[in-house]
């Protein structure tokens, strides 16, 4: 199940849209966006809008291109997406409609702590609960982690991580560095 939280922003309009949606069985997240969401919300096809998605697990390969096509259809748009996980690290259909993004001028991240505090601030809290018995640990290593193979991904250098993961389990990291591509990347992302 992918989930996502979204914000739009039209320059016509001071305040933004913010909900979220999920994947079906037979849709992901991004594709009901593109196709029920935005549709809906969009009242002046010459507005500047501004979209962030911030997304449990990056877009596939088939959804990437599903973005680029409605991207080039919608030319005042902006998108910025942050996500928690990356899909299928390994896959190179995966990794190609990434950078395929990136190329393009969407912006990818992976969220750092100021992008979970602001999603749970926008879209989970409740003022009636305590926020630290909610908040998951020990995100730190896990944002570094997936930002390094985000990294190695739009740089179109090998997979460094071996990430195991079972379902609703903590993911396992093992770093692999096989060549010299990949420790001159390790070595640039950490000074």
């Amino acid at each position: 199940m992918q989930y996502m939280l979204y914000e739009i922003k039209w320059s016509n309009n001071k305040k933004p849209w913010q909900s979220c949606c999920h994947s079906t069985r037979t849709e992901h997240a991004e594709i009901h966006f593109i196709e029920d969401v935005f549709q809906e919300q969009r009242s002046d096809p010459s507005a500047h809008c501004s979209i962030t998605w911030y997304m449990s697990w990056s877009p596939c390969g088939d959804c990437c291109k599903e973005i680029r096509d409605f991207l080039k259809d919608q030319p005042n748009v902006n998108l910025v997406i942050y996500v928690a996980r990356i899909y299928w690290h390994k896959e190179e259909t995966n990794r190609q409609g990434l950078r395929s993004l990136v190329n393009i001028g969407v912006t990818i991240r992976v969220m750092d702590l100021p992008a979970y505090s602001y999603c749970w601030r926008t879209f989970v809290d409740d003022d009636d609960e305590d926020e630290d018995d909610y908040w998951p640990r020990h995100f730190a290593p896990w944002i570094m982690l997936y930002s390094l193979e985000l990294q190695t991904i739009l740089q179109n250098i090998p997979s460094c991580l071996e990430i195991s993961t079972d379902e609703n389990q903590t993911p396992v990291f093992s770093l692999c560095v096989e060549d010299d591509q990949q420790k001159r990347a390790l070595t640039s992302a950490n000074p």
